[in-house]
């Protein structure tokens, strides 16, 4: 198809197609929601909280009327609440974990409509949850897509790749002539990660060609291997306005080789199946833009207490959106910090500085202290021969290394630079700290697709 035939699809389906079938079809408030984001990103921070405050105390006061788990965690603890001092009054419930949800899950939820329908986490790391969400908090989910997408360019209808790796939403995509019609129709192109084989990759790599996306979304772990391949192979790609990566942790390293490959500028978007997309970096890049409208997020120690600024923390996140199923200060399971500059893209939006990962990812020595995933990180990234890693803490004194080499044969490398990694580890871990290598012949991702470079077998 021309860059021509191209555009014209691309418009027939911005200004005429999606408008209709949202609005006429399906009936949902996208537009409505859409205008709304568009309108708020500009207001100042000041505003924006005001605009979440209201929706905040909106969300605790259906809870505590309707939801039985609130009712009585609002009767146990003595919490009041007003609606001028909600963000302190907030602090009063307690954390919402996945164990929670798993042992009270008849309590946490109450259908209002029909438009319900069960969703479970990516289980990256152990058993999924059940949730439950509604036409609200989808609508929303869409429209900060919509909005994110449209910060790196991509205006809806125009052709976009993805890069993914959920079964699920494979699956959904990918369902024979239906799912050719889908795709087709939201101008979207879903390229399976889980068959990221040599033959796969040059089928990607040619798909990319030839439909010349505006904007490749994918796993950043998936598409550091695609890149690994492009340039191992010496293969043209096409160049899109950017590219976005979600779902793991976008490592400056993979941003840089992403950035030099593709010739683009990589955008970072951060989010979950129970919360949706929560954050996302601008063209400034200064950091990851929250949206006050959609949700309400802190970051706490291990005891639940707000974090010093600048220090890392655990993220909780209460969603605004979703009603049939409130998640009030719910523990997603990751680390990060917040960023205390104003962005100079002028968006009155508060910045996460960065995530930091999977709470699972990162590490804790016999001392107590926490290491980021991004330090074992740096010990593997551009090292010849190695395909791929995964850095596994098995207990507090002992760490496993699994390694996918380019070329079998040549292990003198691995022995030329273990040992100056493993006096590394050693360094931050302990000097007993038992190391062992594995070369295997494949890394798999989780379920959901995600692969993990760092993983923690050690419990809090």
């Amino acid at each position: 198809m021309s860059i021509n035939t191209q555009s014209i699809a691309a418009k027939l389906r911005r200004n005429i197609l999606l408008p209709f079938y949202w609005k006429y079809i399906k009936q949902w408030r996208i537009l409505k929601y859409y205008n709304e984001l568009k309108e708020h990103q500009w207001k100042t921070i000041e505003e924006n909280r005001e605009i979440q405050r209201i929706k905040l105390f909106k969300l605790i006061k259906y809870a505590s009327q309707n939801i039985p788990y609130y009712q009585r965690v609002i009767q146990e603890y003595k919490i009041q609440f007003s609606e001028d001092t909600i963000f302190d009054d907030i602090k009063k419930f307690p954390i919402l974990t996945k164990d929670i949800i798993r042992n009270h899950l008849d309590g946490l939820y109450k259908f209002r409509d029909n438009t319900y329908y069960r969703n479970t986490s990516g289980g990256s790391t152990g058993e999924p949850v059940i949730f439950y969400q509604d036409r609200n908090y989808l609508e929303w989910d869409i429209t900060t897509k919509i909005l994110f997408n449209e910060w790196a360019g991509r205006k809806s209808g125009e052709p976009m790749v993805k890069l993914w790796g959920s079964m699920r939403d494979v699956v959904r995509g990918s369902e024979g002539f239906k799912g050719y019609l889908k795709q087709k129709f939201y101008g979207v192109t879903i390229l399976n990660s889980f068959r990221m084989t040599e033959k796969a990759m040059y089928e990607y790599v040619q798909k990319i060609n030839d439909i010349k996306p505006c904007l490749i979304l994918a796993y950043a772990s998936s598409i550091d291997e695609f890149v690994r391949f492009i340039q191992e192979n010496n293969l043209s790609i096409y160049s899109p306005k950017a590219v976005m990566t979600s779902a793991s942790v976008l490592y400056p390293e993979i941003r840089a080789k992403t950035e030099k490959v593709f010739r683009t500028t990589v955008f970072d978007r951060y989010g979950s199946r129970e919360v949706g997309d929560v954050a996302c970096s601008c063209e400034k890049n200064l950091g990851l833009h929250l949206i006050p409208d959609v949700h309400y997020v802190e970051i706490v120690d291990d005891k639940g207490r707000k974090v010093k600024p600048g220090e890392s923390g655990e993220i909780v996140v209460t969603l605004l959106t979703n009603y049939t199923m409130p998640l009030i200060r719910y523990k997603i399971g990751d680390r990060g910090n917040f960023s205390f500059k104003n962005c100079k893209c002028g968006r009155g939006l508060p910045l996460l500085e960065k995530v930091i990962g999977r709470t699972k990812g990162i590490f804790k020595n016999k001392f107590g202290t926490f290491i980021d995933s991004g330090f074992f990180n740096q010990l593997f990234f551009f090292r010849e021969n190695i395909k791929q890693y995964q850095v596994v803490q098995e207990t507090i004194d002992y760490i496993s290394i699994n390694l996918v080499l380019i070329d079998k044969t040549k292990l003198e490398d691995l022995d030329e630079y273990s040992t100056e990694i493993n006096k590394v580890i050693r360094k931050v871990m302990g000097n007993n700290t038992k190391i062992k290598y594995n070369i295997v012949d494949e890394i798999k991702p989780s379920p959901s697709g995600k692969y993990m470079y760092t993983f923690s077998r050690v419990k809090d």
